[in-house]
C-alpha cells in the first residue's frame, strides 16, 4: 500500500487526527454529579436506573450517582445545599421558587399527578362530596395542595370535614379509623387489595385540578456554570425513561437484584402499569412541558393563598438555548474546516435535501402531536363524564371503558378490558336482543345511533337497568371497527317508579276495601240484630237456637274481617300517642312463645333504651302477632328459628334516598326473620296486596299483611321484605321515634 505523499494529503490526515483526538478527550472526561431521588428506590424512578445501567450517562461523559431519599433526606435540601446537582420533586417546587430557592424545572416526568384520595369501596362514598362531615387524613400543611383545591372547587370548606394528620399507615383506612386518606395511585390501592379490601379512587383531576409530578430539576447555578452538562444529563435521563417504559420487566429485575427493593414483583408490576397511565408515553413525548399547565398550577396555589397573582414563572422553566458554552464545538469546527471544505459541494446538496426532509418530518410530528392531544382530551372528557361509556370491537370485546362505567359495574378497568361484554355483563334474558342490536350495527344494517334499554349484571350479582345510546365507530378509511355505547343507569329511577305504582295500587285497593267494608258492615248489623231477637224467642233446647248460634258466630267473624278492612283502608283511626314499643314487643312475644309449636325456636334480640315511638300499642301488637304467625306457618312442617330483633336506627340521606316513604331521622327498627319456605320474586312483589295468599283454602284470608302495611303507613313508618325460596323471609320495619313526629297542630282562624 502506498503512503500519501502530497502536502494536501498530509494536512488532511492531520486535521482528521485532531478531530479524533478532541472527540476522544471529550468522551474520556467524566463529570461527577449526583441525582437526589424524592423517596426510596422503587419503579417510580425507573428511567434514571435505566440511563445509568444502559450507559446513557457514561456515553455523554457523566459519572452519575443516584442517591436514595427518605425521611429527613429530600431533593429540595440536597440540591439547595450543593450536595446534589439534580433532584426529583413535585409541583411544590413552584412554592420553593416563590420563597427564593433558585430551582429550575428541566422536565416533568409524570404528565398527571399520582396524588389521590383513597376510600373503602364498601364505605358508600363515591365522590368528594361524600366526604362532608367525614374524617380525611392528609399530609401536613399544603403538601396535598391539589386535593385541597379539589375540595374548594366543589365548594367544600375546610370546616366541613375533619382533617387528620397523615400517618403513612394504610391500616388506618382499612380499620376505618379514617374515612379517606391521601395516597399515591401507584402504591396504596395495591396494599389494600392485598389485605382483601376493595379500594375506590377519588382523583383531583376529576374536579379540575391537574398537576405535573416527579419533576426533574436543578439549580440556576448549575445551568449558569455547566450548561452543556445540564443538556447532556437531561437528554440521557429522558432516553433512560424511554428505555424503562419499553423494558419494564428488565427494570423490575434490576430493582430486586441490585437495589434490594423489598416490594414483591407483582407489586412492582402494578406500580409500572399505573405509572405508564400517568406518564402517557404512547401519546405524549416523555418530559414534555407546557407553560400553560404551570400557569394552571400557579392559579391553583393562588386559590390557597400560597402564591401571588403577579408572581412570574420567568427563569423557573428550563430553555435549552440559555447561556450555552459553544467554545469546545467551535474548536472542533475550526480544526476540521479544511476537511469540511473538501466536501462543501456535496454537503450543500445534502443540506438542502435534509432541510426538506426535516420540514416534512416536523410537519408529520406536529400532526401526530395534535392527534395525540385530541385523543388525550377526548379520553379526559370520557373519564369525567357522568354517564358510562363502553367501546366494543367487532367481536363484542371491550377495548375502552371510562371511570363511571367502572363505578357502576364495580370492576376495575383491567377486569373489564378484553372481556366479551355480552357474556360477562348482559343478563341471559336480555342477551338475545342485545346481541341482535349489536350485530345489526356491525353489519351495517343500522347506520345511525340506536336507543334501547336492557338489564345488566354487575360484579356483586346485582341487576341494573341501563338506557343505551349506541353509535358505530369507523376508521380513517370508513371501515366499521366497533361500537361506542353511552349508558345511563336507570336502576334507582325504576325502583322509585315501581314503589310509586305499588303505593298507588295500594291506595286504590284501600279506598275500594273501605267502601265495601262500610256496606258489608251495614248488612251484618241487620243480620246480627235480627238473629239476636230470634234467639230471645227460642228455648235453649230448640234446634233452631243452635242454628241461630252458628249464624251469630259467622256474623262475628265477618265483623272482624270488616274491622281489618277498615284498618287497612285507614278509615278506622285509633289514637296515636307516645308508646313504649319495647314493652309492646316483649308483651306480644310472651303470647307467641306460649302458643308456638315445639319444633320452633324463638330468639329475641331486644336492645336497651329503645326510642319511644309515636304510635298505637294495640296496632303494633297486631303487626307483631301477624308477622310472627306467618313466620311460624312458614316453618310448621320442618321447624326452624324465629328471630325477633328490636334496636335503634338513625337513617341517613344516602339510605333514605331510594325509599321516598322513609325520611332521615331516628327510628325504632323491628326485624322479624325466619328460615322457612320463603317466597319467590312474584309472590314477594304481591305480598302486601289484600286477598292475595299462598295458603290453602280455609287457612288464610290474604288480608293480614295488607293490614300490616296499612298500619305501618299510618304510623309514617317503612316496611321492607327480603325473601328467597327455601332460605326464609325477613321483614324489616321502621317506626319513627316520638321526638321525630308530633301530632298535627290545628289552627283556628277567628273571623271578624
Amino acid at each position: 500500500m502506498r503512503l500519501l505523499q502530497s502536502p494536501q494529503s498530509a494536512i488532511l490526515c492531520t486535521l482528521i487526527t485532531l478531530v479524533l483526538i478532541l472527540s476522544c478527550n471529550g468522551a474520556d472526561a467524566s463529570d461527577k454529579v449526583a441525582l437526589q431521588l424524592a423517596w426510596k428506590h422503587q419503579f417510580q424512578f425507573a428511567g434514571y436506573y435505566a440511563a445509568l445501567h444502559q450507559g446513557y450517562y457514561r456515553r455523554v461523559g457523566l459519572d452519575v450517582s443516584i442517591v436514595e431519599g427518605g425521611v429527613g433526606k429530600f431533593a429540595k435540601e440536597e440540591v439547595l445545599g450543593g450536595r446534589a446537582q439534580y433532584g426529583v420533586a413535585g409541583a411544590e417546587l413552584l412554592l420553593h421558587r416563590k420563597q427564593g430557592a433558585p430551582f429550575v424545572i428541566l422536565a416533568p416526568i409524570f404528565q398527571h399527578s399520582p396524588s389521590i384520595l383513597l376510600v373503602r369501596k364498601d364505605s358508600g362514598i363515591s365522590n368528594i362530596q361524600g366526604l362532608i362531615d367525614k374524617k380525611v387524613m392528609l399530609l401536613p400543611g399544603y403538601k396535598d395542595a391539589d386535593i385541597l383545591v379539589a375540595f374548594l372547587n366543589e365548594g367544600i370548606s375546610s370546616d366541613q370535614y375533619l382533617r387528620l394528620d397523615q400517618s403513612y399507615n394504610i391500616e388506618d383506612l382499612i380499620k376505618q379509623r379514617t374515612d379517606a386518606v391521601s395516597a399515591y395511585v401507584t402504591n396504596e390501592p395495591w396494599q389494600m387489595l392485598q389485605k382483601g379490601v376493595a379500594p375506590l379512587v377519588i382523583s383531583p383531576m376529576a374536579y379540575g385540578v391537574d398537576f405535573y409530578s416527579d419533576c426533574l430539576f436543578t439549580s440556576e447555578n448549575e445551568i449558569k456554570h455547566h450548561p452543556e452538562r445540564v443538556q447532556k444529563f437531561l437528554h440521557a435521563s429522558l432516553d433512560g425513561w424511554e428505555y424503562a417504559m419499553d423494558h419494564p420487566q428488565e427494570i423490575i429485575d434490576l430493582l430486586s437484584r441490585q437495589y434490594k427493593v423489598s416490594k414483591t414483583k407483582a407489586h412492582l408490576e402494578y406500580e409500572a402499569r399505573e405509572i405508564r397511565k400517568i406518564m402517557m408515553p404512547d401519546l405524549i413525548e416523555i418530559g414534555h412541558m407546557n407553560p400553560g399547565r404551570w400557569q394552571h398550577i400557579k392559579q391553583t396555589y393562588e386559590k390557597l393563598g400560597l402564591i401571588d397573582a403577579d408572581f412570574s414563572l420567568d427563569g423557573f422553566l428550563y430553555h435549552p438555548q440559555q447561556k450555552l458554552d459553544y467554545q469546545p464545538l467551535k474548536q472542533i469546527f475550526f480544526g476540521a474546516i479544511g476537511f469540511i471544505a473538501l466536501f462543501a459541494v456535496g454537503s450543500g446538496i445534502l443540506f438542502l435535501f435534509n432541510r426538506k426532509l426535516a420540514a416534512e418530518v416536523k410537519e408529520r410530528k406536529q400532526a401526530q402531536k395534535e392527534i395525540a392531544m385530541q385523543k388525550q382530551r377526548a379520553e379526559q372528557y370520557l373519564q369525567v363524564a357522568t354517564v358510562m361509556f363502553v367501546s366494543l370491537d367487532v367481536d363484542g370485546k371491550v377495548n375502552m371503558v371510562n371511570e363511571k362505567a367502572c363505578a357502576i359495574l364495580q370492576c376495575s378497568k383491567e377486569d373489564i378490558i378484553g372481556q366479551n361484554w355480552f357474556d360477562m355483563f348482559v343478563t341471559k334474558s336480555a342477551q338475545h336482543d342485545a346481541k341482535n342490536a349489536f350485530k345489526n350495527m356491525i353489519t351495517g344494517h343500522t347506520s345511525g345511533p340506536e336507543y334501547y334499554e336492557n338489564k345488566i349484571i354487575i360484579s356483586n350479582g346485582e341487576i341494573k337497568y341501563i338506557a343505551w345510546q349506541t353509535t358505530p365507530v369507523r376508521d380513517a378509511h370508513g371501515k366499521l371497527v366497533g361500537v361506542l355505547c353511552c349508558g345511563d343507569d336507570l336502576s334507582e329511577k325504576r325502583k322509585l317508579q315501581e314503589q310509586l305504582i305499588q303505593s298507588q295500587k295500594m291506595e286504590s285497593i284501600g279506598s275500594l276495601a273501605g267502601g265495601i267494608a262500610h256496606e258489608f258492615n251495614n248488612i251484618l248489623t241487620i243480620i246480627l240484630g235480627n238473629n239476636e231477637m230470634n234467639m230471645r224467642e227460642l228455648s235453649e233446647s230448640s234446634p233452631a237456637r243452635r242454628r241461630a248460634r252458628r249464624i251469630e258466630d259467622a256474623g262475628i267473624r265477618g265483623r272482624d274481617v270488616v274491622k281489618q278492612l277498615l284498618t287497612f283502608s285507614r278509615q278506622d283511626s285509633p289514637a296515636l300517642q307516645r308508646t313504649d314499643i319495647k314493652s309492646t314487643v316483649q308483651g306480644a312475644m310472651k303470647l307467641i312463645q306460649s302458643s308456638a309449636p315445639a319444633n320452633i325456636l324463638i330468639k329475641q334480640n331486644i336492645s336497651e333504651n329503645i326510642f319511644p315511638v309515636f304510635g298505637n300499642g294495640t296496632q303494633i301488637n297486631q303487626v307483631i302477632i301477624n308477622l310472627c304467625g306467618n313466620a311460624i306457618d312458614a316453618m310448621s312442617e320442618k321447624g326452624g328459628v324465629l328471630t325477633v330483633t328490636l334496636r335503634n336506627e338513625i337513617v341517613e340521606d344516602r339510605f333514605a334516598g331510594p325509599h321516598p316513604s322513609l325520611s332521615p331521622g331516628k327510628y325504632a327498627k323491628l326485624i322479624v326473620e325466619d328460615n322457612g319456605i320463603g317466597m319467590d320474586e312474584k309472590t314477594r312483589e304481591r305480598v302486601f296486596e289484600p286477598y292475595y295468599t299462598t295458603k290453602p283454602l280455609g287457612k288464610g284470608t290474604g288480608i293480614g299483611l295488607a293490614v300490616v302495611h296499612g298500619i305501618i303507613k299510618r304510623h309514617k313508618g317503612f316496611i321492607d321484605v327480603h325473601s328467597q325460596l327455601n332460605r326464609g323471609t325477613t321483614f324489616t320495619l321502621f317506626f319513627p321515634a316520638y321526638n321525630a313526629i308530633r301530632p298535627e297542630q290545628k289552627f283556628v282562624i277567628n273571623r271578624v
